[in-house]
């Protein structure tokens, strides 16, 4: 047991030094290791009162840990301040009644009865995490391995060979039931706070991978996968950039330009279910759904509440302006079509002299080409 406790430690060390670190893998490669000096002293180490006291402090906080790993791979916060103080409270009473002199059936009660305590927070925490595969593995191991603790709570004076606490069990049939249940529990324990870990962190860099990481906009590859995917499949495409904004950075600054860009995200992620960055000033939404009079309504709307933000390094008669350009969408054709039309009718809106909302379609060139597209 003691080779397989320490085995897991060195994988989760392993895991933990790899690219990104986390703190479940903190918590969990601790309590791992923690856990098998606990092992070793149950083993080799007798019922001396250094042993009995280095127990009563390693086997509550290497629960500590396990539970603390398992709030923080399924991202959950820290179990409750209160918690942690009762634990230590119970410590320091084992502690307290073991400098007394009190029998061992009554020192190691305070500090495994604390324990037991935080198995039941961490079992409590699962039943209300969001389900799934890994969950459930994690409730169904934290389940042996509390009823493991639980059994083991009137009979710790025979683990340590003190006596036996009930004449009818033996210490070798606790011994057989604990090496068979941790051998089952600790193992599958690690395995899932691993794979949480790991199914989280690749969440992340997902969400990385399909969100501009200054506005939080979807990406363009991002953005076509999103508008493909919604209902219904059709709808308006408005292609968007700000206004002179060169001008912008070169006179203020890019810490600005990087505020003026934000504030122009907030408000297309707040008038579209999809909304998207480009690249630089470049911006664009989707409306499922919308006809071109309505999408080109909500690009208005938009050009005329950003044309009124104002920023504090602004003077007070300079202005910010967006240009819109509208064109439909629909999927018997590529959406690569409805970015070049949408593109069209914006740079007809920047040659109108900018802050404009043009639709494609509107005058007799994009007909034509519409036309021949069609």
């Amino acid at each position: 047991m003691l080779f397989l406790v320490a085995g897991l430690a060195a994988i989760v060390m392993f895991v933990r030094i790899g690219a990104e670190r986390h703190a479940a893998t903190s918590y969990l490669a601790s309590a791992l290791l923690f856990g098998g000096v606990a092992t070793w002293l149950f083993d080799a180490g007798g019922d001396g009162p250094w042993t009995r006291a280095a127990l009563y402090i390693i086997d509550p906080l290497v629960i500590w840990g396990v539970v603390q790993a398992i709030r923080l791979a399924l991202g959950g916060e820290h179990s409750p301040p209160w918690m942690l103080r009762l634990l230590f409270a119970a410590i320091a009473a084992s502690l307290g009644l073991l400098l007394l002199g009190a029998s061992i059936r009554v020192e190691y009660l305070p500090a495994i009865t604390a324990q037991v305590i935080v198995y039941l927070d961490g079992i409590r925490f699962l039943c209300r995490a969001k389900p799934g595969r890994i969950r459930t593995g994690l409730l169904v191991s934290m389940g042996v391995m509390t009823l493991t603790a639980l059994v083991r709570l009137p009979f710790f004076p025979t683990l340590l060979d003190a006596g036996r606490a009930y004449p009818l069990f033996d210490a070798d049939w606790l011994q057989g039931f604990l090496l068979v249940t941790t051998s089952f529990a600790v193992p599958a324990v690690t395995g899932f706070i691993i794979a949480a870990v790991i199914q989280r962190q690749l969440g992340i860099y997902r969400h990385q991978s399909q969100h501009d990481e200054l506005t939080g906009l979807l990406t363009r590859r991002a953005f076509s996968d999103n508008v493909r995917d919604h209902q219904p499949g059709f709808g308006a495409i408005v292609l968007t950039d700000i206004d002179f904004f060169k001008a912008v950075n070169d006179r203020h600054g890019h810490g600005v330009g990087d505020d003026v860009i934000r504030l122009f995200a907030e408000l297309l992620n707040a008038a579209a279910p999809v909304a998207g960055r480009f690249g630089g000033e470049e911006f664009a939404i989707a409306l499922p759904g919308y006809s071109l009079a309505r999408a080109a309504e909500v690009a208005e709307s938009l050009r005329a509440a950003f044309a009124a933000v104002r920023h504090s390094s602004f003077a007070p008669d300079q202005r910010l302006s967006a240009s819109f350009g509208v064109a439909p969408y629909f999927r018997r054709r590529p959406l690569d079509t409805s970015y070049a039309e949408a593109d069209r009718a914006l740079y007809r809106a920047k040659n109108m002299g900018r802050n404009a909302v043009c639709i494609f379609g509107t005058n007799e060139f994009e007909r034509g080409a519409a036309q021949k597209t069609a």
